[in-house]
């Protein structure tokens, strides 16, 4: 059952910028010692030293069943299983072990590579300690199952497709965990609320801490939790809306561009053509030429 895999990285991997390290899965008994001795020096621990990951390399580990701790300051333990997906992040020190009464059953990726941090941080996923919460058995657990395997039969042959998967893999754990991830359900229907408020006030100025108010939160609360969601600020959110109600209206209308400025929110004609070059890359003019 315990089966682990470990990947040389060529140069070239490292040049392209995304790359897998390694991959196993285990099984830990109860009262079995931990972890194994069968792991590369680069990746082995004992509970009293704890380790660190090497610069640029992420470790996705989820444990499928069983329970157990994990730490990320020494003296404050985290109480984990199954269900539990963590994303240890490089140079951040952490043990973690099984409770001996139950051992648990775990799987794990090695990621690495510099086009990894803008993905595994926020506003994606929460800043570390990144641990995740999700339904046990589901489609990411047979994902991540699958990949492993793959990993372990061909990760000299497909190094780069592999690396891709496993991105979109945390991808797919971002959609389907996202109530876990975002807060609470009240929370985030709270949150959707502000969006439709935006949404059908978008040429409006709006007082987003009364915005918040409105909703049940203190504005630095709710400014964190819309962040989360929506993975930007109230007012780029607002911004964004503004950008693709006017490039639907240069699309699909005859309305002239000064009064889609004027309707979408913007003071000036100037200052929205200004702002529509430095988004799309062309003047409002010129991209409804194009579209058409």
């Amino acid at each position: 059952m315990n089966k682990i895999h470990y990947c040389p990285i060529s140069p070239i991997q490292r040049q392209f910028g995304l790359y897998i390290t390694g991959a196993g899965h285990e099984v830990t008994k109860p009262g079995e010692a931990y972890p194994h001795e069968y792991h590369s020096s680069d990746y082995y621990f004992t509970w009293q030293k704890g380790r660190t990951l090497a610069e640029w390399e992420y470790q996705l580990l989820y444990i499928r069943e069983g329970r157990g701790t994990i730490q990320f300051k020494r003296g404050k333990s985290i109480a984990i299983c199954g269900g539990t997906v963590i994303i240890l992040h490089p140079g951040e020190w952490h043990r973690y072990r099984p409770d001996p009464k139950t051992g648990w059953n775990e799987a794990y990726i090695g990621i690495g590579g510099m086009h990894l941090k803008d993905i595994v941080g926020e506003p994606f996923f929460p800043a570390s300690p990144t641990i995740i919460k999700i339904e046990p058995n589901g489609r990411f657990d047979r994902d991540l199952i699958e990949i492993i395997t793959e990993i372990r039969s061909s990760s000299a042959e497909h190094p780069y497709s592999l690396a891709h998967k496993t991105v979109a893999l945390m991808m797919t754990l971002r959609e389907t965990a996202r109530k876990n991830i975002t807060g609470s359900s009240a929370r985030n229907v709270a949150i959707r609320k502000a969006n439709l408020h935006i949404a059908h006030h978008i040429a409006d100025v709006i007082d987003f801490p009364k915005l918040a108010k409105s909703v049940g939160m203190g504005y630095t609360f709710f400014r964190r939790c819309f962040k989360a969601y929506n993975g930007m600020a109230p007012l780029e959110y607002q911004i964004a809306l503004r950008l693709r109600r006017a490039i639907h209206l240069l699309k699909s209308s005859d309305i002239s561009i000064a009064q889609i400025a004027e309707d979408v929110g913007f003071t000036s004609l100037a200052y929205f053509s200004k702002f529509f070059h430095d988004r799309i890359g062309s003047s409002p003019t010129q991209f409804r030429r194009s579209a058409r």
